[in-house]
């Protein structure tokens, strides 16, 4: 989104080289990179959006831990933009981090069953259907036809219009939507996977293509629940790009849990590969 891509994070600290990525993954896959000073600012926003802590400190033990870490890829997307890296490593870091300063310290609003936790966070709860949705909540809602969807907490409620702030831009104006423009995240705990890892695929704004006016079309039916996800129906998917934003996507194969898909609007970028339970869904009463 173009407001929230241009959003400037100006961090207490001046961040000096080495400067350092790492988190978890929504399984507690460790990984972390590290940066060069000319891609600090880069890697700080990016860092909100993938929900990564960063680490930036002259020590000399942190800087001979970094130099083991592999090199982040600022314009690259997914696991290559801060790849997975060895238990031990990571539990070294950690161990660290007590030397170290914070360039972000912790990012708003923890996560969510679709994305990465944050070390020692909690995550916002998750409504179990549309009416349900309340104070605290956290659900994803559209900003506009060129920026896709992104996860926002709700913060106020007035029957069926909610105010809500984008949980990785708590400085970025309020917005106000129907509960039935809401899409929701899957509120239980998700299984174990079966099969590998999803596909990746590059950032959907970076393909320069035009979104659709609507969020939602006639063309495709929407599922009442995850159960209900098939071929043909529209969900939304998340992209891997350093913004993580969700885009409208269709599944044309199946099998068992895992589904492939094609962005709605986006034909001409590869299909993806999504385990179902990471999908959100759509209201069926917003078509």
């Amino acid at each position: 989104m173009t407001a929230k891509a241009n959003h400037t994070f100006k961090p207490t600290t001046a961040c000096s080289a080495p400067l350092v990525l790492f988190g978890v993954d929504s399984h507690g896959k460790p990984k972390a990179a590290r940066f060069g000073k000319q891609h600090a600012g880069l890697a700080i926003r990016a860092a909100t959006q993938l929900q990564l802590q960063v680490l930036a400190s002259n020590d000399p033990k942190i800087a001979e831990l970094a130099a083991r870490l592999p090199v982040g890829r600022i314009h690259a997307t997914g696991r290559t933009f801060v790849p997975f890296i060895r238990r031990d490593l990571y539990d070294e870091l950690i161990a660290a981090t007590a030397n170290g300063s914070a360039c972000s310290a912790s990012h708003s609003g923890g996560s969510s069953g679709a994305s990465g936790s944050l070390p020692g966070g909690s995550a916002p709860p998750l409504p179990q259907n549309w009416q349900e949705i309340g104070v605290g909540h956290l659900v994803v809602a559209h900003d506009d036809p060129t920026e896709g969807w992104y996860e926002a907490i709700v913060t106020a409620t007035d029957g069926d219009m909610l105010t809500l702030r984008w949980r990785d831009y708590p400085r970025e104006r309020r917005i106000v939507r129907h509960r039935n423009r809401i899409a929701l995240l899957y509120p239980k705990a998700k299984p174990m996977p079966e099969t590998g890892t999803p596909a990746k695929t590059t950032a959907l704004k970076q393909q320069g293509k035009a979104a659709a006016a609507n969020p939602v079309t006639s063309a495709h039916t929407l599922p009442n629940d995850w159960r209900e996800i098939d071929i043909g129906q529209l969900v939304l998917a998340k992209d891997d790009g350093p913004w993580r934003s969700w885009w409208e996507a269709a599944p044309v194969e199946k099998e068992g849990d895992v589904l492939k898909l094609r962005w709605r609007d986006f034909a001409d970028v590869p299909l993806i590969t999504r385990p179902r339970l990471d999908l959100a869904l759509i209201c069926p009463d917003a078509a």
